[in-house]
């Protein structure tokens, strides 16, 4: 599978595949096709996997959250029902949560506001965040879906990240069903900060993405919707609600502040798409045609 891309003066044009598997082209300028080109992308193959979670396994995450004195209800866990066979297109993704560096670029190119802090505050601002090889944070979804469009690329779906996540198997996280410890994320305040992406490679994916969980949240393209799971198609899911620009958002993956609760790659979570943290990015996927 490779992206084509034809060359124009000012311009790069990429083919890829849109919505209903139609191929298209997204015209992008010569500094977000470079941004792109730095991008370290990763194959994800076409076919099925198992999306969500057991009412078995909701009983017993539920159970450990009390036990931990977690705030999370029971119903952040019953929106992980049903688990069920989902279909994807095959697609790429970042290895790597989109950076300051990548996302200084976005700005200097586009005028896009710089990121902010939950009150306002510049997050650049703070060296302990504002690093080039730390993923950006303090960005609306609308900000990454921007950036992402920027590059002739999208957020992923709710099921392409999962199929990232999980894995082919299914995994209760990112390396396999051992739970986190220190050396497979940044989690819990183990460190007062996010750190550079890819700093924990035992935490890698089996196809080799990085950071699923922890350091930072991670945008998806989805509306949040708790029934969503129960009322999907099979093939492609992605609950696209164009009614409310202001509807919740999906997050994934957990952060650097959370603990080992919120790590889960089933896990799903919600977010203000207008709110902004220093535990929030995102990364990027995009479909390509097949090369011919």
């Amino acid at each position: 599978m490779r992206h084509l891309v034809y060359f124009s003066p000012v311009f790069y044009l990429i083919t890829v595949i849109c919505a209903n598997n139609l191929v298209c082209s997204a015209e992008v300028g010569s500094v977000a096709y470079q941004v792109n080109q730095q991008i370290e992308w990763v194959q994800i193959p076409s076919g099925k996997f198992l999306m969500g979670s057991t009412a078995e396994e909701i009983e017993s995450f539920y159970k450990e959250a009390r036990l931990r004195s977690s705030t999370l209800d029971r119903h952040t866990f019953e929106a992980e029902r049903p688990q069920r066979w989902v279909v994807l297109s095959n697609f790429e993704i970042s290895k790597y949560e989109i950076t300051n560096a990548q996302y200084r670029s976005f700005v200097e190119a586009t005028y896009r506001p710089i990121p902010r802090g939950r009150k306002g505050e510049s997050v650049w601002q703070d060296e302990s965040m504002n690093q080039n090889h730390q993923p950006v944070v303090g960005i609306t979804w609308y900000d990454a879906q921007a950036f992402a469009e920027w590059i002739g690329a999208s957020l992923p779906s709710e099921a392409q990240w999962e199929r990232v996540a999980r894995g082919e198997y299914g995994f209760r996280y990112p390396w396999g069903n051992a739970p986190p410890t220190r050396t497979s994320a940044n989690f819990a305040r183990r460190h007062q900060s996010t750190v550079t992406v890819g700093t924990y490679p035992e935490g890698d994916t089996a196809e080799g993405v990085s950071d699923m969980a922890g350091n930072v949240w991670e945008w998806c393209l989805d509306a949040y919707d708790p029934h969503f799971y129960a009322t999907s198609k099979e093939q492609n899911p992605v609950n696209q609600h164009d009614r409310n620009f202001l509807e919740d958002r999906v997050i994934r993956g957990g952060s650097w502040i959370y603990g080992r609760i919120f790590m889960r790659s089933a896990l799903r979570f919600k977010f203000y798409p207008l709110s902004t943290a220093n535990d929030v990015g995102f990364r990027v996927v995009r479909q390509v045609a097949d090369e011919r």
